[in-house]
């Protein structure tokens, strides 16, 4: 019920502003409504009957293109608009958002912790926002599933997050190094193989008929420069670093790989072999940090890792405060720069990413200073259901809620 609840606040949240079809005068910003689904059908292309990849490059990965193609099918099938394509994606995302919660129920999470992905305020304003409940869900997947022992079912999900969004394939090296660290080779072999087959089996085929627009994705990651919620902006509003699109590339790559090292050097020495998939949580925090481009979106990424391990509700807490003032300033600004509203500058927007670096790297030293992670109200050797662990580790999800 908490979840429906959520889930209908963040569909009205975008759809009050579609009751004539569309935006006017601005108000996706200053009603704080914007969403991807309405601008991608408002732009030429899925409305005529565009085939994405084929008929138009398209900035999404394939899984999430099959996902938008497809309700832009049933939408013009039915005459519809971009109400109809919004709604029709925001019910598949609303199914997606429920199949997490699920898998998260299936790890056992205490109920409060439930409730930190079935009410998280990002979940509102962001479930609608984009396809990111997608690559979420298979993300989550493939946590349980490697927590199971089933490394080879975990690559197969993760490699299909990474053919919905990229960010999914983070996990991947740690299961490696958890089961190199187990002496497993095969495990490690077999995990990594179905990642790398997963992603192939829906990229390779789209690749070869469609090459330009398949590769629109990482020809727009690769051109595009800092956005305005990133730490790379806010440097160069205050003239302390202004970089070419290059050496931007360079320096995020960088930044984002000795950060990984480290937390991974720091953090494996503290962990047992099985749980260092849990790393995961203060790698992808590093990787928002340090990457060229942070859409709104991006902090629901972080919101059920967040649920299974955080150690307390504190940092929690202070990541919603820190993602509501970067929300609304960011849109705030980039109204302003669209002619609409008042110009407040870039001071407020500023402030508020700073206060989010902040609470990410909190998230990331409180992530790396406990032993053994996982939320404390938890009891030691709590098992999941019908969950059967891989030999060499303890039973249950004891290395998960300590």
């Amino acid at each position: 019920m908490v979840v429906a609840v959520a889930l209908v606040l963040g569909w009205w949240s975008k759809a009050r502003c579609l009751g004539d079809g569309g935006w006017e005068g601005g108000e996706q910003f200053h009603r704080y409504c914007y969403s991807d689904l309405v601008a991608l059908w408002l732009r030429p292309g899925l409305a005529e009957g565009g085939i994405p990849y084929l008929d138009q490059p398209l900035e999404y990965p394939p899984l999430i293109g099959a996902q938008l193609w497809a309700t832009a099918l049933v939408t013009r099938a039915g005459g519809g608009g971009a109400a109809t394509f919004y709604n029709l994606n925001a019910v598949l995302n609303a199914a997606f958002v429920v199949a997490t919660l699920a898998l998260l129920r299936r790890l056992q999470l205490p109920t409060s912790r439930q409730l930190w992905w079935a009410a998280a305020p990002p979940l509102v304003l962001y479930a609608s926002l984009n396809w990111d409940a997608l690559p979420v869900l298979l993300l989550v997947l493939a946590v349980v599933l490697h927590v199971a022992g089933r490394d080879a079912a975990a690559g197969v999900a993760a490699g299909l997050g990474a053919a919905a969004k990229l960010f999914p394939v983070l996990l991947v090296p740690l299961v490696v190094i958890a089961r190199l660290r187990q002496r497993d080779l095969g495990a490690a072999a077999t995990h990594a193989g179905g990642a790398a087959a997963a992603w192939a089996v829906v990229n390779v085929p789209l690749a070869l008929v469609a090459v330009e627009g398949w590769s629109r994705f990482f020809h727009l990651n690769r051109e595009r420069g800092a956005n305005s919620a990133t730490l790379w902006a806010l440097a160069a509003e205050l003239d302390l670093v202004r970089l070419d699109r290059s050496a931007l590339n360079r320096a995020s790559a960088l930044a984002f790989a000795a950060g990984a090292l480290l937390i991974l050097a720091l953090g494996g020495r503290r962990r047992p072999p099985a749980a260092t998939w849990s790393l995961l949580l203060p790698v992808l925090a590093w990787f928002l940090l340090t990457n060229k481009v942070f859409s709104p979106q991006y902090d629901v990424w972080l919101v059920p890792l967040l649920a299974l391990l955080l150690p307390g509700t504190a940092p929690f807490a202070a990541f919603v405060a820190a993602d509501l003032a970067v929300f609304t300033t960011e849109f705030a600004y980039l109204g302003a720069r669209a002619g609409v509203g008042p110009d407040l500058g870039f001071g407020g927007l500023g402030a508020a990413i700073v206060f989010r670096a902040a609470v990410l790297v909190w998230i990331i030293v409180v992530s790396l200073r406990r032993p053994t992670p996982g939320p404390p109200a938890a009891g030691p050797g709590c098992s999941a259901p019908g969950v059967e662990p891989h030999p060499g580790v303890e039973p249950g999800l004891g290395q998960l809620h300590p």
